[in-house]
């Protein structure tokens, strides 16, 4: 008889008390800040649900698993949520080393039938805040030079120079920043959602950037400690500032600039990637930028301004970018690039 390996048998008791503890604990040692939010939500959900219908949690059964799924689909939940859930099981069952009742041929047939249901329900990709767009946002931000101003224009700044995440801007300090006296600077990125095991990575910051920085110090008088604060009505400067109001910073801040459409605290790092690709950096390049663990999300951000300087724009069309011919001051000066139409070859030749 054919067995598929794929096939979880449950030998294991159910979760005790301390196994729950010891997910608890694991979540908090092998993962980010926003994923572990994310996976214990997806957990919390799967035991509630598991609980009503009085089904084992832990090690689960792959039919409830892809029963649960299916119905949080059905409930509304869009795609990259139901994945989520998903990843938040297995996550689970990795922490007490039991079976990974999600890596069954079922519930992954539940899992793209889901997809296949629901192509145009999930929120779609966020709009990139270009260099153009960004620079924009944090020119206005600071004009008046209020210390949230300044505060919010560096945030803008060194969020899209460095290609940052939202808990990557949050866990900004002070001793993180080396900025030269009338130059360029560099951060340092201690741990990331790709970097577990804190060995850090070192980014690049532009000239306009670092002197925003330097203003934005001194106004406030932030010279330890996180870089980037809460500053009240009154101008009081107070503790740091959380991954949601960060959030809630960019989105205003785009709108604030005439940027519309779905903004989110990811909208600098998507747009610096595109702003990337289309000046003319490659996939490696792109990955190398952003910290990606492989080219598929630098691919997939800058898709269209890839395909612009892809191989039937330039060996069809004869299409090239063509660099300016000195550094600019700024960003926004040498945005967007001038593109050249070269006359093709003669037929034969």
């Amino acid at each position: 008889m054919n067995h598929d390996t794929k096939t979880i048998t449950n030998t294991r008791s159910p979760v005790s008390g301390a196994d729950t503890d010891h997910i608890a604990t694991w979540f908090a040692t092998a993962y980010s800040p926003n994923t572990i939010c994310a996976y214990l939500g997806g957990w919390e959900r799967w035991r509630g649900w598991a609980a009503h219908r009085g089904v084992q949690t832990i090690p689960a059964d792959p039919a409830d698993v892809s029963a649960y799924l299916t119905e949080r689909a059905e409930s509304g939940a869009a795609p990259a949520t139901v994945r989520l859930d998903r990843a938040g099981i297995a996550a689970a069952h990795h922490a007490i080393g039991a079976d990974d009742p999600t890596a069954c041929e079922a519930v992954r047939q539940a899992v793209r039938a889901i997809a296949a249901a629901n192509r145009d329900k999930g929120r779609g990709q966020v709009k990139g805040l270009d260099w153009a767009g960004a620079d924009h946002a944090a020119a206005l931000a600071e004009r008046g030079c209020s210390l949230a101003g300044l505060r919010d224009g560096v945030l803008i700044r060194v969020g899209s120079d460095a290609l940052l995440r939202v808990s990557e801007l949050a866990a900004l300090t002070v001793t993180d920043l080396h900025l030269q006296q009338n130059g360029p600077g560099t951060i340092t990125i201690r741990q990331s959602k790709t970097d577990q095991e804190g060995r850090g990575h070192v980014r690049f910051l532009g000239v306009p950037t670092v002197a925003a920085v330097r203003r934005y110090q001194q106004a406030a008088g932030v010279t330890d400690g996180p870089l980037l604060r809460c500053v009240n009505k009154g101008g009081a400067v107070g503790g740091p500032l959380g991954v949601r109001s960060i959030r809630r910073i960019i989105t205003r801040r785009a709108a604030d600039a005439g940027i519309g459409g779905a903004v989110s605290g990811h909208s600098l790092r998507v747009g610096s990637a595109q702003s990337l690709a289309a000046a003319g950096a490659g996939l490696v390049e792109l990955q190398q930028a952003g910290d990606w663990k492989s080219a598929r999300m630098p691919a997939h951000y800058a898709r269209h301004q890839l395909a612009a300087r892809g191989a039937v724009a330039r060996l069809r069309y004869r299409v090239e970018a063509v660099p300016t011919a000195a550094p600019a001051p700024c960003r926004a000066c040498a945005w967007p690039p001038v593109h050249r139409v070269l006359t093709p070859a003669p037929r034969g030749a």
